[in-house]
C-alpha cells in the first residue's frame, strides 16, 4: 500500500520519526494500527473522544513547532467544519468529505529533510574481515554470532536478524567475493584483504 503526502508533511514525518527514532514508514504503520484498535474497540465514548481530541490538539502543536522551525510559512490549523457539515453526531464521527482535487499554490522553496540514522552504519563485510583477523577462518553460523556479538553491524531495512545465510551471501556475492576464501565449510580472509 502507498500514500501520496505532501513535501511539506513528508519533513515533518521524518522529523517525528527521528525523534522517536524509528523509520517514517514504522511511524505510519503505528499510527494506522492505533486507529484500527481504537476503531475496533468501538472507542465513541465522551472520555475517548475528548482524550483523542486533547492528543489531536498535542500533534497539531508539534507540527507547527517543526515547521516553524524548519522555516515553513504555513501554518497548521485544525480543520474547521465547512458550513453544513457535521462533525460529530450522537457520540458518532462522521466522515469527512474528500479534499477538492484542486492544485493549491506552493508557497516558498522545499527544505530536504531526512531521517539521519542514529550511529555511522558498518557495512557487513568490514564487520566479517575484522571478526576473521581478529579470530582467524570460521563457519559461516559462528562468524554470524561473532559479527552480531560485536554489534557494529545493524542490518538495513529489512530488520532480518544476521545469519549464516547472509554470511554466505556475502561471501559468495562477486563484488566480496575477493576477500575471502572458503577451505572445508570455514570462511577465512583472501590475503589481498588482510
Amino acid at each position: 500500500m502507498s500514500i501520496r503526502l505532501d513535501p511539506r508533511r513528508v519533513g515533518t514525518l521524518k522529523q517525528l520519526a527521528a525523534e522517536a527514532n524509528v523509520r517514517p514508514g514504522d511511524l505510519v504503520r503505528q499510527w494506522v494500527e492505533e486507529r484500527l484498535d481504537a476503531a475496533r474497540h468501538g472507542v465513541t465514548t465522551p472520555a475517548a473522544a475528548a482524550d483523542l481530541a486533547s492528543r489531536l490538539a498535542e500533534l497539531v502543536e508539534r507540527v507547527a513547532a517543526l515547521e516553524a522551525s524548519t522555516g515553513s510559512t504555513a501554518a497548521v490549523e485544525p480543520p474547521e467544519p465547512e458550513k453544513g457539515e457535521a462533525v460529530e453526531a450522537e457520540g458518532k464521527p462522521v466522515e469527512a468529505e474528500p479534499p477538492s482535487s484542486e492544485a493549491k499554490p506552493r508557497r516558498g522553496t522545499r527544505q530536504r529533510v531526512s531521517a539521519k540514522p542514529a550511529a555511522e552504519r558498518v557495512a557487513l563485510h568490514h564487520e566479517m574481515i575484522a571478526v576473521l583477523a581478529e579470530r582467524g577462518p570460521m563457519t559461516a553460523a559462528d562468524l554470524a554470532a561473532a559479527v552480531a556479538e560485536r554489534g557494529r553491524y545493524t542490518p538495513p531495512r529489512s530488520g532480518k536478524p544476521l545469519d549464516a545465510a547472509m554470511i554466505s551471501q556475502r561471501v559468495s556475492n562477486p563484488t566480496y567475493r575477493s576477500r575471502f576464501t572458503r577451505n572445508q565449510g570455514r570462511i577465512g580472509l583472501a590475503e589481498a584483504a588482510e
